[in-house]
């Protein structure tokens, strides 16, 4: 299976450095990247299969520049990259814990790898889609910030939105098939409703692309994300550490409240992972 990977990626540039190098193969065609526009320094990579996107956008936590800069990487990978059987998003925080060959044998099942829930679970609320919400610095909140102030005062006189679609959610990262792909690019351009509806939400990243999937013919061939995240720490997701490689390495496959999860990426790492990494590629990776 050909892989394009796209990834969002705003810091730790020496770790995607090495996801880069991990991930690279034969069947690896690109690597085209989204370098969040208030990174001041040019990044600078070593792979010539790696592009940076021309596009890059100011991205706010929980706000729909996210989209648009995931948006941004689907077209131009499918411009560019068109021959690829799979499409895998990713962060620049990620980094492989199985072989590139586990990798392979997952992807031959052509399944839709990416987890959509109902709106109604505990960890996706569904006020985040029924009230309105604007993209802004959320981390570095001022309560003067007209646009804060404005979101409080409708939600305060009770105006709701109601959606002009059922809507799912779910973790950001995937890995989906060309013609999966094809076809959310093609909604995205000849309905916009889509794009209306989740501009003013919360976190639109973890919901967009998976409404768009649930309501399509697609829907029936999706399983689990082939991502693990940790997020029983006070602040999820968690830095990967000694533990996760002991579970993962007794753990191949494991039962999630949300399905049954075999996982090929972990997050987080950051720069100073190295240590961790060299465990991964003697303990999981061999």
């Amino acid at each position: 299976m050909k892989i394009c990977y796209l990834i969002l990626a705003h810091n730790n540039f020496k770790h995607l450095y090495r996801l880069i190098s991990a991930i690279d193969s034969d069947n690896a065609l690109s690597f085209y990247i989204h370098i969040d526009k208030k990174v001041k320094n040019e990044y600078k990579y070593h792979n010539n299969k790696a592009v940076v996107i021309p596009e890059r956008y100011d991205i706010s936590w929980g706000g729909y520049s996210m989209i648009e800069a995931t948006i941004s990487l689907l077209r131009f990978a499918e411009a560019n990259c068109s021959e690829a059987d799979y499409y895998i998003l990713i962060s620049g925080v990620d980094y492989p814990i199985r072989s590139e060959q586990y990798l392979q044998n997952l992807l031959s099942e052509k399944k839709e790898f990416i987890d959509i829930y109902r709106t109604d679970v505990d960890h996706k609320p569904r006020d985040r889609y029924e009230y309105y919400f604007f993209d802004y610095d959320r981390r570095n909140l001022k309560f003067y910030n007209p646009k804060f102030l404005l979101e409080v005062f409708l939600k305060k006189i009770g105006w709701k939105r109601k959606a002009p679609f059922k809507v799912y959610s779910g973790s950001q990262w995937f890995a989906l098939t060309n013609a999966c792909i094809k076809y959310i690019l093609e909604t995205i351009k000849s309905d916009k409703r889509y794009e209306n509806f989740f501009r003013h939400t919360l976190v639109p990243d973890e919901a967009f692309i998976h409404t768009i999937i649930a309501n399509s013919p697609f829907f029936g061939n999706v399983v689990k994300s082939l991502v693990f995240a940790d997020w029983n720490v006070p602040i999820p997701p968690a830095i990967i550490e000694r533990r996760h490689i002991d579970f993962l390495e007794k753990n191949d496959g494991f039962q999630t409240t949300s399905g049954y999860s075999r996982p090929y990426f972990a997050r987080k790492f950051d720069d100073n992972s190295e240590h961790i990494i060299e465990e991964i590629e003697s303990r999981l990776r061999k």
